[in-house]
């Protein structure tokens, strides 16, 4: 697999300072410049340079995903895959491999209308990570985290990250009044990438911040509640990955899971299999509930289109 791991997004949203609050103040990241910089709206979870990049747009979702090849020789083969399919595959100019601090990147239109970029010799940042909140985040050979995304052509990305980009099919989960998801991994991250078929309308389900224990889950959570913003999920713990998390909507409109305690995935032994429930909890909440701003139970969708949270 030349894919290893879900290295940075970019985050398109319509209030970009009041995300990048949000990302200090509940989920514990930190700028790379000072306020009111450029900088600010890139965003570490780690040790890498940014792993969120923070722009203004108008409407709000990732507008482009970036994925890191293990060394030169695998993002050779790994373009020349993507050609052989059919891909339309755009090699990065200088200025941008410098804003992405990689030392090559290539990238093309990628499945659910989102850039898909694939990068070799990403920096490692000069100075330590020092979460403004004192989060310790799981990343490492596991990438950021994972990122879930909604279309009605679902299966066709399936195929595409699974026949051409090389990634596991790691489960798929049934959900009553939900949806169906394809869960992909490339790395022992249970999932680095989700898919949910959504009969309406293409975008972004959620992405998942992993930190260091369940009580730091427990404490965004009493983050979430103190600058009141809206709850999508109670707690709950995952069937198929056995993350115990929590779902709350950014300001972005998307969801953010805070999670802790995911299994870790080996190919040589793992076998895919179909879910139709979480082990506990995650349950949907409605307007006012707990206390909480007043929200709807799902991202994106209206009452007659409801994609459970996942």
């Amino acid at each position: 697999m030349s894919v290893r791991s879900l290295g940075y997004l970019g985050i398109g949203t319509p209030d970009p300072d009041g995300w990048v609050a949000y990302a200090h103040d509940v989920i514990g990241a930190m700028s790379v410049g000072p306020p009111g910089s450029a900088e600010e709206r890139l965003l570490r979870l780690d040790e890498h340079p940014y792993r969120f990049s923070v722009e203004a747009a108008e409407t709000g979702g990732v507008t482009y995903i970036g994925w890191e090849v293990g060394d030169p020789a695998g993002l050779e083969r790994l373009t020349a895959r993507l050609r052989a399919h059919g891909v339309e595959v755009h090699e990065a100019a200088p200025e941008e491999c410098a804003a992405r601090q990689v030392d090559r990147m290539v990238w093309f239109d990628g499945p659910c209308s989102v850039r898909t970029e694939l990068f070799t010799g990403r920096r490692v940042a000069a100075t330590p990570f020092v979460s403004p909140l004192g989060v310790t985040f799981v990343t490492g050979d596991q990438g950021m985290g994972h990122v879930v995304l909604m279309s009605p052509r679902a299966m066709e990305a399936v195929d595409f990250y699974r026949d051409v980009l090389g990634f596991r099919l790691s489960d798929v989960t049934h959900l009553p009044m939900g949806g169906t998801f394809y869960f992909m991994g490339c790395n022992p991250r249970h999932h680095s990438v989700a898919f949910v078929a959504s009969r309406k309308r293409e975008g972004t389900h959620h992405i998942l911040c992993e930190v260091s224990s369940a009580d730091e889950v427990g404490r965004a959570h009493d983050r979430a509640r103190e600058h009141k913003v809206p709850l999508m999920a109670t707690l709950g713990r995952h069937s198929n990955d056995l993350m115990f998390s929590f779902y709350m909507r950014s300001p972005a409109g998307f969801g953010i899971e805070v999670g802790a305690e995911g299994r870790r995935v080996d190919d040589e032994t793992w076998v895919s299999r179909v879910y139709t429930a979480d082990v506990w909890g995650h349950h949907a909440v409605a307007d006012g509930d707990d206390g909480y701003a007043g929200t709807v139970g799902t991202i994106g969708t209206t009452s007659t289109e409801r994609t459970a949270t996942r």
